[in-house]
């Protein structure tokens, strides 16, 4: 089978799958990040941890609608009334038999997260995906929840080969160049080119991050 059919077989996604089954046994939460199109929906499908049921959550709802809606997957009986929320996260906070999946978690109202915090902190693992704007976001408004989460960054499959093929550029540093480029392959693979040159001046025999970071740092702000 294909690996852009499959991505299963991609190596980084395999270590990924298995670093987030890692994280939600031990009841800690998880963000996949990544653009428009790499796959974090197909990813969230592959989880199938054993004895742990997946509750997926539609991001665009209020937060009694989000409490009410994990309690009702399973099987209680409830309605999305801001009065029993209180009660609702006491239940949600008390679950051990499940994990929660938040996608598009970048339209989630910024009210939410506070009561997500709740749930996180209780051991209930969370799996978020989202655009690289939702680690902004928490950056500036709540870096605590976000210390809380381990990140995991997707990229497409493109970048995947790339990354295979040129073993003298850090895979650190291949992320770091992705990153501040927004996914513009273009300049991406450009910087990339301009950093193996500049290590051969220099002769280097790989390129690290801080290399790296002197073509980075001289990106106009996009």
């Amino acid at each position: 089978m294909k690996r852009k059919e499959d991505f299963i077989n991609d190596k980084r996604r395999v270590s990924y799958l298995s670093a987030t089954y890692n994280r939600i046994y031990r009841g800690q939460s998880v963000l996949i990040e990544g653009d428009y199109g790499v796959g974090k929906t197909r990813f969230l499908k592959l989880l199938h941890p054993k004895k742990l049921y997946a509750v997926w959550v539609e991001s665009l709802f209020n937060i009694h609608g989000i409490l009410a809606s994990i309690l009702k997957e399973l099987n209680y009986e409830t309605k999305a009334t801001y009065r029993r929320t209180p009660e609702y996260l006491k239940t949600i906070c008390s679950l051990s038999n499940c994990f929660i999946v938040i996608d598009e978690a970048n339209d989630l109202d910024c009210r939410v997260w506070p009561y997500l915090k709740r749930i996180i902190d209780a051991g209930v693992p969370i799996v978020f995906a989202g655009l690289p704007k939702v680690r902004t976001f928490l950056i500036k408004e709540h870096p605590d929840i976000l210390s809380r989460l381990k990140t995991l960054i997707l990229y497409p499959i493109e970048v995947e080969d790339f990354i295979d093929e040129y073993k003298n550029i850090e895979q650190e540093a291949i992320e770091q160049i992705y990153m501040a480029t927004k996914g513009d392959m273009r300049k991406f693979k450009e910087i990339c080119t301009d950093c193996q040159d500049r290590a051969k001046e220099l002769k280097y025999t790989f390129v690290d991050l801080n290399l790296a970071l002197e073509f980075i740092s001289a990106l106009p702000p996009q």
